[in-house]
């Protein structure tokens, strides 16, 4: 389980998500887990709850916590990620370099209503550098740009400045994403859950 929390440019929460991935189940080259997303506002009050299904080749699966914090909206869709061929979102020895490569992928929305991602999202993750921490756990830093496309038109474009930090046997427990404007969310390893 992560919980994600959303904050103004003052640093007041605005709202959280609990975000609890399903066991990931593997059938004929194909990665199928269940997201459910339940919402709630700064008190702790539920506003929401919506499951959606993300869908991925098995060499994409590293990809899946990238998703994580973008994907709750509505119910009864799917998400697919496609990666270009090749593509590895951590280079094998990535904790032993300095700076990462670029890195792209997609997301492409397949039935029910187009959410925060409209039906088509091109993701770029760039400048990324790598920095060993005193606690033992990896800081990776860098941009990441989302645009969303619906009907092959660009509805939006969001830039944001992101880091997380990674550790070896458990993955990312902890990421931070700022906008321009000044507001950011956190997404971190719900140490509840026994991950």
């Amino acid at each position: 389980q992560y919980l994600r929390k959303n904050f103004d440019a003052q640093g007041h929460m605005k709202n959280y998500q609990t975000i609890d991935v399903g066991e990931l189940k593997f059938s004929t080259g194909i990665i199928e887990s269940k997201m459910t997303v339940v919402n709630y506002d700064r008190k702790g009050n539920l506003l929401s709850a919506s499951q959606t299904t993300i869908r991925c080749n098995p060499e994409e699966r590293e990809v899946l916590m990238g998703v994580f914090p973008f994907a709750g909206a509505k119910s009864d869709k799917a998400l697919k990620i496609e990666l270009k061929k090749g593509a590895s979102l951590y280079p094998n020895d990535w904790f032993n370099k300095n700076s990462l490569p670029d890195f792209n992928f997609k997301l492409q929305v397949e039935g029910g209503v187009a959410g925060f991602l409209g039906t088509e999202s091109q993701t770029a993750i760039t400048q990324r550098k790598v920095m060993l921490q005193p606690n033992g756990l990896y800081k990776v830093s860098g941009k990441m740009t989302l645009n969303a496309y619906l009907a092959g038109i660009n509805i939006s474009t969001t830039v944001y400045d992101f880091f997380e930090y990674i550790d070896l046997s458990k993955g990312i427990v902890w990421q931070k994403f700022v906008n321009s404007n000044g507001e950011y969310f956190t997404i971190e390893l719900n140490k509840a859950s026994g991950n």
